[in-house]
C-alpha cells in the first residue's frame, strides 16, 4: 500500500531532522579546507567512525545538516566541472564539456531547490551565471549530439540508410573536427573552467545554515508545479519546443529526488529511477527533431532528393517506435493507476513523432503526493 501524505513528510522530517554527529560535520569541514588547500578533485573521506563517505556524493548525508549539506554539494559539483574541463592530454573535449555540463544542471537544480532560502535576488544571480557559462559550451555538444543521433537511425536501419546520409554525416563531422583544430573549444572550456571558480568563491557566502525539511521543502513543491504546468502544454501542444521544456522540468525533478532520497527511498528512489528514464527518453526525441530539422535545412547535401525524405520518414519512425516503448514502459510501472491507463488508451490513437511524453508523464503525477506534504 502506498504510503499516505502525512507518513511522506513525517519520514522525510524525521530523516532530515534527527540528531547530527558532529564528528561528521567537523569532517564535512576538515574536507573543504584540505580541498581548498590541494586542489580539487577529493572523492573518499573517512568519519570519525572510520566509515567512508562521498564527499561529492549528490545527496544529502544521514545526519548531515541540511544548509551546509547543500553548500557541500554545489561546491563538489563545481570542482568535478573543473576537474572535467582542464582534462588531461588524450581526453576527448566532447566527453569532458558533456560532463561539465551535467555537474551544472545538477547545480542549478540544487539551487533552485534552496531559492526561497537564499532570496529571489542571490538566486537570480547565481542561476544567471551557471546558465550563462552552460550556453557557451552547449553549441560544440549540440554539434556532437546530431552526429551521435544521425549514428542512431543507422544504426536502427542499416546500410542502406547510411549511404543515404554519408555525405550529411562527413560534414557534420568536419565542423566538429574544424571547431577543435581551431583551438575554439579549448578556449571555451578554459573560460567555462575560470567562472566556475569564481562561482565558486561565492558558496561559503550563500545563507544557508539552517536546517530540516522547510529549507527544502518550498523548492521541491515549486519544481513539482512547474513540471504540472509544462505537462499541460504539451497536452495541449506536443511541440518540440513543449517537450524540451518538459524535459529541463523532470530533469529537476529527477536531481532534486536524488537529493533528498535518504529521507524515503521506498518512496522517493522509484520516483527518481522514472523520472530519470522520462528525461532520458524525452532527450533522445529532442535530438531527433533537431537532427530533422537540420536535414531539411541541409537540403542541397542530397544528390537525390528521395533520399532527403527517406531519412526525414526513418526519423519520424523511429521517434514513433521510441514513443510507443516509453507508453509501454509506463504501463508497467507499478505506480501507474489504472485510471491514468485508462485515459492514455481514449486519447493516445495512432502513434505520433511528438507523442513520447505521454507514457510517462505520470512521472509528476505520482510525485504529487510528496509536494502536497508540505503545501
Amino acid at each position: 500500500m502506498s504510503p499516505s501524505r502525512d507518513q511522506i513528510e513525517e519520514n522525510a522530517r524525521r530523516a532530515l531532522a534527527e540528531a547530527k554527529d558532529p564528528r561528521k560535520v567537523a569532517a564535512l569541514a576538515a574536507a573543504g579546507t584540505a580541498a581548498a588547500a590541494v586542489g580539487f578533485g577529493v572523492r573518499r573521506l573517512r568519519d570519525a567512525d572510520g566509515k567512508l563517505f562521498d564527499s561529492d556524493a549528490y545527496r544529502l548525508l544521514a545526519r548531515e545538516p541540511t544548509g551546509p549539506g547543500i553548500k557541500r554539494i554545489l561546491t563538489a559539483q563545481i570542482d568535478d566541472a573543473i576537474v572535467q574541463l582542464r582534462a588531461e592530454p588524450g581526453t576527448e573535449p566532447a566527453d569532458a564539456i558533456h560532463e561539465a555540463r551535467k555537474d551544472v544542471k545538477k547545480i542549478r537544480s540544487a539551487l533552485r531547490l534552496v531559492r526561497d532560502e537564499i532570496g529571489d535576488d542571490t538566486w537570480r544571480r547565481e542561476n544567471d551565471h551557471y546558465r550563462d557559462l552552460a550556453r557557451k559550451l552547449s553549441s560544440f555538444r549540440d554539434a556532437e549530439i546530431l552526429v551521435e543521433a544521425l549514428d542512431g537511425v543507422g544504426e536502427r536501419f542499416g546500410p542502406t540508410a547510411r549511404e543515404r546520409f554519408g555525405v550529411l554525416r562527413k560534414q557534420l563531422d568536419d565542423e566538429n573536427r574544424a571547431a577543435h583544430d581551431d583551438g575554439s573549444v579549448e578556449r571555451a572550456m578554459a573560460g567555462a573552467a575560470a567562472e566556475l571558480a569564481a562561482g565558486r568563491s561565492r558558496i561559503d557566502a550563500l545563507p544557508l545554515e539552517s536546517d530540516g525539511w522547510e529549507l527544502i521543502a518550498p523548492g521541491l513543491h515549486r519544481s513539482y508545479r512547474r513540471g504540472r504546468k509544462r505537462l499541460r502544454a504539451v497536452e495541449e501542444e506536443p511541440s518540440v519546443t513543449n517537450l524540451h521544456e518538459l524535459r529541463k522540468r523532470v530533469k529537476d525533478l529527477w536531481y532534486q529526488l536524488r537529493l533528498i532520497r535518504d529521507a524515503d527511498r521506498g518512496m522517493l528512489e522509484p520516483l527518481a529511477e522514472h523520472a530519470h528514464d522520462l528525461s532520458d527518453h524525452l532527450g533522445d526525441d529532442h535530438d531527433l527533431a533537431l537532427l530533422r530539422d537540420e536535414v531539411q535545412r541541409r537540403r542541397d547535401l542530397f544528390s537525390n532528393p528521395a533520399d532527403q525524405r527517406h531519412l526525414l520518414h526513418e526519423i519520424d519512425q523511429r521517434r514513433g517506435e521510441l514513443a510507443r516503448e516509453r507508453v509501454g514502459q509506463h504501463r508497467r510501472f507499478p505506480g501507474a493507476t489504472a485510471q491514468h491507463r485508462d485515459r492514455q488508451d481514449e486519447s493516445r490513437g495512432p502513434a505520433h513523432p511528438a507523442d513520447p511524453a505521454s507514457g510517462l508523464a505520470a512521472t509528476v503525477f505520482l510525485i504529487k503526493p510528496v509536494s502536497q506534504g508540505y503545501r
